[in-house]
């Protein structure tokens, strides 16, 4: 594998995960003090919720910029904060949702839980799994977006597709391994997370 492809990805994931944790723990402490109000609850959730999306979305940028220009070969237009928005909010076929509407709902879904049952410190840690998760998936959506945009404005054309071949990659993954696509009709990644990974080439 192309060490340098995922480096930024896993740094952004794990700075990402890092304030996820300590914002979960601050909302989940807060709720505490006020006794589990569920307007209060809410409250909280929704603030949490409005900072990691913040949190990401900082993030996100700044991994967009930096991996485009650390692709080979890249253009002079690195993603904005429009490129982003619009990646975050268009349909994915990987994750089968809309980012910009999975945030809201798994908001919704924190509350509504930790409203609804005794167990309100588990639900926290079920909300900050499942937005890991999540965080996970889209910086290598992200990661691998940047590259094709930077491919693209260079003048490149055809990808090769790259699988790990780590001995954990799927059926899908082994059967596209070295397989040239036209840059703009790639197919979808065959499961979320995917780590394969594109390199420039020539058309065969």
């Amino acid at each position: 594998m192309d060490s340098g492809y995922y480096g930024l990805t896993d740094k952004a994931i794990d700075l990402l995960n890092r304030r996820a944790v300590k914002r979960f723990e601050d909302a989940k402490d807060e709720a505490a003090q006020k006794g589990f109000d569920e307007l209060n609850v809410l409250e909280v959730t929704r603030t949490l919720y409005d900072q990691l999306r913040k949190d990401n979305q900082d993030v996100f940028l700044e991994l967009a910029q930096e991996r485009y220009q650390e692709a080979e070969p890249h253009g002079k237009e690195p993603p904005d904060l429009a490129w982003l928005l619009a990646l975050l909010a268009a349909y994915n076929a990987v994750t089968k949702y809309q980012y910009s509407h999975e945030w809201e709902r798994k908001r919704d879904r924190t509350a509504e839980a930790i409203n609804s049952t005794t167990a309100k410190v588990t639900e926290f840690r079920r909300g900050l799994s499942y937005w890991a998760q999540m965080t996970e998936w889209y910086a290598v959506e992200v990661t691998d977006q940047s590259t094709l945009k930077a491919f693209q404005d260079s003048g490149v054309r055809y990808v090769k597709w790259n699988a790990m071949n780590d001995g954990r990659e799927c059926s899908t993954c082994k059967e596209r391994d070295g397989k040239i696509y036209p840059i703009r009709s790639i197919p979808p990644k065959p499961h979320p997370g995917c780590r394969c990974w594109y390199t420039p080439a020539e058309k065969k």
